[in-house]
C-alpha cells in the first residue's frame, strides 16, 4: 500500500499551472508560418523532440529558439528534403 502524504490524493494529476514566460515561446501557428509547415505538423514535431516546447492546457508553446536553430540547421534544404529529419534532432 502506498503512502500518502498529507496533501495528496490517490490519483490526482500534478498540477503544472505556472506559466511559461511569453517572450520566449511562439504559438503554434507563429511557429508554422516561419517554417512553413501545417500547423499540425508542430506539435509532432514537438513529440518528436525536433523542436522544443511546452504544453499549457490545450495548447502548445514553442520555443523562438528551437524555431532558429531548426530554420539555422536547415537552411539551403527543401521543405520535403529527407534530410532535414536527421539534421534537425
Amino acid at each position: 500500500m502506498a503512502v500518502l502524504h498529507p496533501n495528496q490524493q490517490i490519483n490526482s494529476r500534478p498540477t503544472n499551472t505556472t506559466m511559461p514566460d511569453l517572450a520566449e515561446f511562439i504559438t503554434t501557428t507563429e511557429a508554422a508560418e516561419k517554417l512553413g509547415f501545417n500547423v499540425r505538423s508542430i506539435p509532432y514535431m514537438i513529440k518528436n523532440e525536433t523542436l522544443e516546447g511546452v504544453r499549457f492546457g490545450r495548447s502548445w508553446l514553442v520555443s523562438k529558439k528551437s524555431v532558429k536553430e531548426y530554420l539555422k540547421k536547415t537552411e539551403g534544404m527543401s521543405k520535403n528534403d529527407p534530410r532535414r529529419k536527421t539534421v534537425a534532432k
